[in-house]
Formats: structure tokens, sequence, C-alpha cells
């Protein structure tokens, strides 16, 4: 199976197929946070699960985890965080901005190009919505240029 980019709001979400406990998919995310923390600002995976169920909470903005499926096994997560646009300057044309942060990634994946798949999926799943991606994270933001760059070319 190819990896698939799938947006949750609930940790009870079915994305594993025939999972082995009720919280499975909650405590594979909580481990990615634990053993990756390059990308995200995290203390501990409790920390990251605590703050998705709050952003989840938040139903006015709709806050997503997008979680990286391959071979029914999460193998990446990154936050999806949606702000009104305020700005006037005209840059993101009206369009929602979708702030993509807290990525993290399981350790056999990393340095594998799967950091640019996933994102790369995020993207081309909302083409047609009315959102722009950006990240304050600096390698994540890269990521984001560099496909929009080739998308253009």
């Amino acid at each position: 199976m190819p990896l698939e980019a799938i947006a949750i709001n609930d940790f009870k979400t079915p994305l594993i197929k025939e999972p082995r406990h009720v919280d499975e998919l909650k405590q594979r995310v909580q481990a990615l946070y634990e053993q990756d923390k390059a990308y995200h600002d995290f203390h501990s995976g409790e920390e990251a699960i605590a703050y998705f169920q709050q952003a989840f909470a938040n139903h006015q903005l709709k806050h997503h985890l997008y979680i990286g499926m391959f071979n029914d096994k999460p193998i990446c997560a990154l936050g999806c965080f949606y702000n009104s646009n305020d700005s006037k300057n005209g840059d993101t044309d009206n369009k929602i901005i979708a702030n993509l942060e807290q990525l993290a990634m399981h350790p056999e994946n990393k340095n594998r190009g799967i950091e640019e798949q996933f994102i790369k999926l995020i993207l081309l799943n909302n083409k047609n919505d009315s959102y722009q991606f950006v990240s304050n994270h600096t390698k994540i933001a890269q990521i984001i240029k560099n496909l929009k760059n080739n998308e253009k070319n």
C-alpha cells in the first residue's frame, strides 16, 4: 500500500483495520512523538496527545492531525491548524491560513523523503480547497516552498 495522508479530529477515528485495542491509534501516535523530537516542540508523547485533543475540542476552527499511514500503521503525523486570514496584503488571495506544525516521523523513515512525500499528499488532498499552507518550522516551510515551486515548473 502506498503512503496515505488522512486527516483526523478524533483519536477514535478507525484508521487501523484490525486494532488490538480501542486506543491503539492514540498510543501509536503518542509513540511517534516520543521517538522523534526533531520537528516538534513537545517534551513527551503525552503532551502531544493532550495538545491535539484540546485542538480537536475547538470545533469552530476544525483543526486536524494528519496521519501518514503505510501498511496499516501510522508512520508520521502533522498538525494542521486553521486561522482566518486577516491579512490585507493580498498575498493569500483570501484563503484560510493552514499552519502545518508539529511533525513526528517514525525513526526508520527519517531522511528517506517521507517528510516531503507526506506534506505533498496533504497539499494535493487540499488542492481545490481555499487554504494557504504555511509553517513556522523552518524545515516544514522549506518543504512547502519547494513543493509549490515544483508545481509552478
